[in-house]
């Protein structure tokens, strides 16, 4: 449609209506959610963002959990170590001990300070054990009151090495009937003591050796 503007020969367009009901049905076609749209996907970045740091203060907790565990290990390790190594100089010590004597020894319950050897039979009773496995029963105050320190000085350890000896056994070197007494086997045990840098490691060492009579001054 043209109008008459009040000069001759000039005409302009009407202007259109804008359809409204087009406008208003097309809105109403695509709904709420289509406004909504960028805030959803704002709420869905920020849940996957926390998911994703509680994932990862997850990992760092177990990554902490396990390297303490680890060092706990490594120390538990390193301290029954150096009780086991405290513990190898005791065995030598015994025998020391044993092959250093030129008269016979007689084994006593308490030994003599002198001579420091144990009698197998009594040596159970006096530990308070019902058994011959008598160093199951005996505590560390039973050690550090009747154990002989080691010769070697350890300064790495919280107790010194202590160690015990004891003869369980002789046995004579002609066992035929009849036959005139000669020299006899004496058999003996050593038994160590020892701990690591810290009180709660323990190391028991045990080592079993002998020597003939004919070896004493006084068979």
């Amino acid at each position: 449609m043209l109008f008459d503007t009040g000069t001759a020969g000039r005409f302009v367009p009407a202007p259109r209506k804008r359809n409204r009901t087009t406008l208003a049905r097309a809105d109403s076609l695509l709904g709420p959610s289509t406004h909504l749209l960028g805030r959803k996907e704002q709420g869905t970045a920020l849940i996957f963002a926390l998911v994703m740091l509680l994932l990862l203060t997850i990992l760092g907790i177990t990554a902490v959990t396990t390297s303490s565990l680890q060092e706990k290990m490594a120390g538990n390790m390193r301290d029954q170590f150096m009780a086991q190594q405290a513990g190898d100089s005791i065995l030598f010590d015994g025998q020391s001990l044993i092959f250093n004597q030129l008269t016979k020894p007689v084994p006593i319950c308490p030994p003599d300070p002198t001579v420091r050897i144990w009698d197998s039979n009594c040596l159970p009773a006096n530990v308070g054990a019902t058994a011959a496995n008598w160093w199951q029963t005996a505590g560390d105050a039973w050690w550090l009151a009747n154990g002989i320190l080691s010769t070697v000085g350890n300064t790495y350890t919280s107790q010194e090495p202590r160690f015990v000896v004891e003869r369980i056994q002789e046995v004579p070197d002609n066992l035929e009937i009849g036959s005139k007494p000669g020299p006899e086997t004496f058999y003996f045990r050593t038994t160590g003591w020892s701990v690591g840098i810290s009180d709660y490691s323990r190391g028991l060492f045990q080592s079993v050796f002998h020597k003939r009579s004919d070896t004493y001054v006084n068979q």
